[in-house]
């Protein structure tokens, strides 16, 4: 799977992430284009970021490293993820992978293989589970946030799977 580096401002991640590995995914919606995801992580006054971003057509952009902490769903909101850890900020020990798009769009099936693909691959690296309590959607750490729309949770981990 072709991956291009984009980076993202120094004051949106963290090196390191304070002894913690990664023991879950979170899915996120960008809500815009690949590309405006890369422009607000490169601004370093939006405190924001994600690991990835996957493309409609399925492109990949990697703004943080995998082994450094990207700010994608640090604030928790009546949670319903079961494996939270209390008092301790959930980008220390998730990888996060934002879709192009907005919540009502239906993923192409070139977004669903690909974001399967690396939703794998991340898996392997870390030995995470490929289940409904370790591929999560934003909006079950953050109730708050709609995020990831209408991704179809079951699918995408049926994919990453196979």
């Amino acid at each position: 799977m072709p991956l291009e580096w984009i980076g993202c401002a120094a004051e949106n991640f963290r090196k390191g992430r304070h002894g913690l590995t990664p023991k879950a995914i979170v899915i996120h919606i960008v809500v815009g284009s690949l590309e405006s995801a890369g422009l607000t992580f490169g601004d370093p006054r939006s405190s924001v970021s994600a690991h990835y971003g996957v493309g409609k057509s399925g492109r990949v952009h990697q703004f943080v490293q995998e082994a450094d902490t990207a700010y994608h769903a640090g604030i928790v909101v009546r949670p319903t993820w079961r494996l939270l850890e209390p008092g301790i900020n959930p980008n220390f020990y998730t990888v996060g992978i934002e879709h192009e798009g907005q919540p009502q769009d239906l993923w192409p099936d070139e977004q669903y293989g690909t974001s399967a693909a690396l939703v794998r691959e991340i898996a392997e690296r870390w030995k995470i589970p490929l289940d409904r309590e370790h591929i999560i959607m934003h909006r079950e750490i953050r109730a708050s946030k709609s995020c990831p729309g209408s991704v179809e949770m079951d699918r995408l981990i049926r994919e990453a799977a196979a």
